[in-house]
């Protein structure tokens, strides 16, 4: 008689404790659903922080992914065998399911998109949610032109600026800045620690400043008046916690976003999900909340996470890619230290199965 597969998930439980499970068993998909074998899951803060700060627990963690169809819905665009990433849903009571650093796992369909041959498995792997949260920042929030809406005959016109992109080395600030250089943002002004700076020029950027700099606001408030600019119109903390020396640079109507919740009413808060309601339970908030889906953001933002796809590596990329192979004990304690103190740059993918 055949034994069933093993299913290596990493999972946090009812106690905030994250440990090894290879008890939970593979999963089986409801209606237009995916069941994937895991080739690589993406790494994110998000992984562990969830069930800390956004009630998220129990669950197995992990939100992007690259893997193999092993069963599709009749319906479904694709097929048993094709390669496919994508990410999942999230909020309170998530299925285990929906976890990405697991053997097997389940996407909803529209969540997911074939790999084409140019996008390397292991970068399709992390690439969904830095890529959706950088694309709702830049057009739902910040409503830039899309990329593909941009003529190659139109001379590259120049969106309203300008941008500030603060931490553009970050996974997410690295795929902002490439999307604003491709919808024709200028000037695009962005901070990063100096040995970024040639790279960020490549990818787009039109100054570059030391965040770490004491000197750092007024150098950027000098390049503006070189512009004729009161301030910035566009301000973006894409790492969080950088949020008010956006806000010091930034013009009185400036609309301004941070990749964390802000005190600051003037800053909104971009998604990776939003076709959907997401009910969360915040740190001294006595009951849960809301956060109301944007079907219509989300289409436009998957617009442009596709763009990225069907251009990677000559308009769009990840810059560095790290592969953990190994135990998945190890692989654990890999999220956790990237959840407490980041990575710095560059994204972490597990490749599975984990040992």
């Amino acid at each position: 008689m055949a034994t069933k597969p093993t299913n290596i998930s990493l999972y946090v439980d009812e106690n905030f404790e994250y440990r090894v499970r290879r008890d939970i068993g593979a999963p089986k998909p409801g209606n237009g659903e995916l069941l994937i074998e895991t080739l690589f899951s993406g790494a994110n803060p998000a992984d562990v922080k969830h069930a800390k700060y956004l009630g998220i627990y129990p669950a197995c963690l992990g939100y992007d992914f690259c893997g193999k169809v092993l069963q599709a819905p009749s319906c479904s665009a694709f097929e048993g065998g094709e390669i496919v990433a994508g990410y999942t849903p999230t909020g309170l009571g998530r299925p285990l399911k929906y976890g990405t650093h697991q053997t097997y796992m389940i996407c909803p369909d529209r969540m997911a998109f074939l790999v084409p041959a140019n996008l390397p498995p292991e970068h399709a792997a992390c690439l969904s949610v830095v890529a959706m949260t950088a694309a709702d920042a830049l057009y739902n929030l910040f409503k830039f032109r899309l990329p593909q809406d941009i003529s190659d005959n139109s001379g590259n016109p120049k969106a309203t600026g300008p941008l500030l992109i603060w931490g553009a080395s970050s996974s997410v600030g690295i795929c902002a800045l490439q999307f604003a250089r491709a919808s024709g943002v200028f000037p695009i002004l962005v901070t990063t620690s100096p040995q970024r700076h040639s790279l960020l020029l490549k990818y787009g950027a039109t100054h570059c400043f030391d965040y770490k700099s004491p000197t750092v606001r007024s150098d950027i408030e000098a390049t503006l008046e070189s512009y004729h600019c009161n301030g910035l119109y566009y301000g973006f903390d894409a790492v969080g916690g950088s949020a008010q020396q956006v806000a010091s640079c930034a013009s009185q109507d400036a609309i301004l976003a941070s990749v964390v919740h802000e005190q600051d009413p003037r800053f909104l808060m971009p998604f990776a999900v939003t076709a959907d309601d997401i009910a969360l339970k915040l740190p001294d908030v006595p009951h849960p909340i809301t956060v109301p889906a944007r079907p219509d953001d989300h289409w436009r933002s998957w617009s442009v996470l596709q763009w990225a796809v069907q251009n990677y590596r000559t308009h769009f990329q990840l810059e560095l890619v790290d592969v953990f192979t190994g135990k998945a004990e190890d692989a654990l304690e890999e999220l956790e230290r990237l959840g407490s103190h980041g990575r710095g740059f560059g994204k972490l993918v597990l490749k599975h199965p984990l040992q």
